[in-house]
């Protein structure tokens, strides 16, 4: 089964949303996990070490990772995008972190 994490940061105004907000999700395969005690300690984590922000005025920002296990750790390989609706992304990173849940 494949672990991984896909978060969402809109801009103040979108297509279709008036209103900067921030999603995450985890994945086993394509099921959608609820949000445990786990995974909010995960989704804090990862808030912290790559950071993400909580809202953005201008851009929408999309990213994605894999999470593995790796020495007794979760390891997590991820990159993002951010980019002004309607237009190419103008910042992006991929990067690989050590979790410690």
């Amino acid at each position: 089964m494949e672990f991984s994490v896909e978060w969402r940061v809109t801009s103040d105004i979108g297509p279709d949303w008036i209103g900067s907000y921030r999603t995450i999700d985890f994945y086993l395969n394509d099921y959608t996990l609820n949000e445990t005690n786990f995974c909010k300690k995960l989704k804090n984590k990862l808030i912290d070490s790559i950071p993400i922000p909580n809202e953005s005025k201008y851009h929408v920002i999309t990213g994605d990772g894999d999470i593995t296990l790796k020495e007794k750790q979760l390891e997590i390989y991820y990159d993002w995008e951010a980019t002004i609706p309607y237009d190419n992304p103008s910042k992006s990173k991929e990067g690989k972190i050590l979790f410690y849940p």
